[in-house]
């Protein structure tokens, strides 16, 4: 694909695509090799490659990137060195599919971890991960502020590189285990930059960990951010004419650290404006319906209202045209979340409009969804799940889910029915409003942590 060539070296501005989903939709065979090295491809964000397993430590998975080349690792890298400007004493790990070579994990700023710190579980070990061995090593580490998925998923959970059968799946039941391996102290939360996500696997992990979970509920994007200062799905056609690739990202760091693009700086992962149509969904219907934003999950209990503090936190790293942190203003907030939920694309008027109708919505407690497509089914979830109107359906032989079977369809809908016929229009959405409430409520929290 025209996208993977012109990402042949690092050192050439980017240029992503539309067709490169983080989905197991675009995934080959998955007992297919994918790459010829075999480097131990554990490593830090730092100069000094080594691992303090009793440290405040930010973990950050590169899973199965075939047919992406690069581009999760970017992305990886960049949330990485946002968590490097905002958390200065954290330890920030990559556990880095066997798909990226080691020269590039160094460009981004990394370095590769060479004496063994997991004990049991060497560093050979996790040469081509699997969900076993993953956990076992993240079950090291004593205070784990954040775990950030990047790469193929599914609505069952995130892609590794392992082979079919070996551990391939990162799902809910498998990291129960590191629900005690969490500061709890530091607003932990969990991201599955991925597809669909959000559908199943987000809300299971959320009640196995006990914090919050985000993830897809269609398919998800790579954007780039552009000459204007905003990220846009990066294929030509899918930006305003004149625009240029941006070659530093001042934006997302501030003009102080502003680092090449060429360093993987300047790409992020995002929900795309549409439902779902890939490998899981029915042929027929896809998936239906939609939202066109990374949901948050809580199902747990939270007098605390760690829910809301952990969303905030995860915003702050969110690559966008400016910087947060605990102590931004409402209107920063606000801006980045119009980024958050609104996708920019050839229209310039588009987002301004969306931005303009989002903030209407919250201040009136109106209806309102952000997606450009399908508007008219968005999904209606909660904080435990996207069950209140729709339930997701698919095919199961032997209890597990057969590929091109599975849609979203109305809540009481006949057994036999074909999906098609059970989609309903959700004339009242509320999930972006109350999604929107939730970052501001949390960040309101947070700042008052660093009031005088």
């Amino acid at each position: 694909m025209a996208l993977l060539r012109r990402f042949a070296s690092v050192v050439l501005p980017f240029a992503l695509g539309l067709s490169a989903l983080g989905c197991s939709a675009e995934a080959g065979d998955p007992t297919e090799e994918t790459g010829d090295s075999e480097d131990n491809l554990v490593a830090t964000f730092d100069k000094r490659g080594s691992i303090d397993l009793t440290k405040p430590s930010r973990i950050l998975l590169v899973g199965d990137s075939d047919k992406l080349g690069n581009l999760p690792m970017f992305a990886a890298a960049g949330r990485a060195r946002r968590y490097a400007q905002l958390y200065p004493n954290d330890q920030i790990v990559l556990f880095i599919t066997q798909d990226a070579k080691a020269v590039d994990v160094a460009n981004t700023g990394s370095t590769a971890v060479t004496e063994e710190p997991f004990g049991t579980v060497a560093l050979s070990d996790l040469t081509r991960l699997s969900g076993p061995k993953l956990v076992a090593a993240m079950d090291r580490f004593r205070k784990i502020a954040s775990i950030d998925f990047f790469g193929h998923s599914s609505p069952f959970g995130a892609l590794l590189e392992a082979t079919a059968g070996d551990g391939r799946v990162l799902d809910p039941s498998s990291v129960g285990v590191l629900a005690d391996n969490f500061d709890r102290s530091r607003d932990p939360y969990v991201t599955l930059n991925g597809c669909n996500g959000g559908v199943e696997a987000a809300s299971k992990m959320s009640k196995m960990l006990r914090v919050p979970v985000s993830g897809a509920l269609t398919g998800t994007n790579f954007q780039e951010l552009m000459s204007d200062g905003k990220y846009y799905i990066g294929d030509d056609g899918f930006f305003p004419a004149g625009l240029t690739r941006a070659v530093k990202n001042d934006k997302s760091f501030g003009d102080r650290s502003a680092p090449g693009c060429w360093r993987g700086a300047c790409v992020r992962m995002k929900p795309q404006d549409a439902p779902y149509r890939g490998v899981w969904a029915d042929p027929e219907s896809g998936f239906q319906y939609t939202l066109s934003y990374y949901k948050f999950f809580c199902d747990f209990d939270d007098p605390s209202k760690t829910c809301e503090k952990g969303m905030a936190r995860s915003l702050h790293a969110f690559m966008s045209d400016r910087t947060l942190d605990a102590a931004s203003s409402d209107d920063d907030m606000k801006a980045v979340l119009a980024d958050w939920f609104c996708t920019r694309s050839t229209d310039p008027t588009w987002f301004d409009r969306c931005k303009a109708d989002l903030e209407a919505a919250v201040a009136e407690d109106n209806p309102f969804t952000s997606q450009r497509t399908a508007r008219e089914f968005a999904l209606e979830c909660d904080k435990a799940g996207c069950g209140l109107q729709h339930e997701f359906r698919c095919t199961r032989v032997n209890g597990v889910p057969q590929k091109k079977t599975c849609a979203w369809v109305k809540k009481g809908c006949a057994a036999d029915a074909k999906p098609g016929t059970c989609r309903t229009p959700n004339t009242a959405p509320r999930t972006t409003v109350n999604e929107y409430r939730a970052y501001l409520a949390g960040q309101k929290l947070l700042r008052g942590r660093t009031s005088p």
